[in-house]
């Protein structure tokens, strides 16, 4: 079992929601920092995951995904994709009910300070295939026959960044958390 690692800081959303109405210009720079400081080494890391060549043979010339051209697979517009979000919002739990009568349920979501996330279609397939089955071909081959810099199997670059990043990325929001509150205390007074 692999080793997960969080760091919590509780009342953070309604703080910085506080912090917007008490002072616009600090709220900003506090999201300018982490999105500056952590957030850019968190996407360097993740970027250094990714391999130097196409992870299969095939990828490069033909769509991953039949009648898509734009899912083929180019480096540089892997790494563009990888994107690091500040203040990304909760989402409660819901059900949605399709045409065909079918209904899924999503899952809520907690408020995330910082999210690392891939908006590239090729990349974004690339680094979850398998996450479920890793018996189809296309994972085994992923498998067998990729540049493997991180793990083999999935995911290959955002999970592994994120776990190699975080002590230094804990340390940079523990440093901008404090230096906020040194701030508000100081105006408070």
């Amino acid at each position: 079992m692999a080793a997960v690692s969080s760091f919590q800081i509780y009342g953070l959303q309604e703080a910085l929601k506080a912090l917007n109405d008490f002072d616009r210009t600090l709220r900003r720079q506090i999201t300018k920092d982490i999105q500056g400081g952590a957030g850019r080494k968190l996407v360097t890391a993740a970027r250094s995951f990714i391999p130097t060549k196409e992870p299969l043979s095939g990828m490069a010339k033909s769509p991953l995904i039949g009648g898509r051209e734009t899912t083929q697979w180019d480096r540089n517009q892997v790494e563009r994709g990888i994107r690091s979000i500040v203040g990304q919002r909760a989402r409660p739990p819901k059900n949605i009910t399709f045409s065909n009568g079918r209904t899924v349920a999503f899952k809520g979501t907690p408020f995330s300070l910082l999210v690392l996330q891939q908006k590239d279609a090729a990349g974004a397939i690339w680094d979850h295939a398998g996450r479920a089955n890793t018996s189809t071909v296309f994972v085994q081959n992923l498998i067998n026959e990729g540049e493997h810099v991180g793990p083999a199997t999935a995911p290959r670059a955002l999970q592994p960044a994120a776990e190699q990043a975080t002590p230094t990325v804990e340390d940079e929001v523990r440093t901008i958390v404090e230096d906020v509150m040194k701030i508000v205390n100081r105006r408070l007074v």
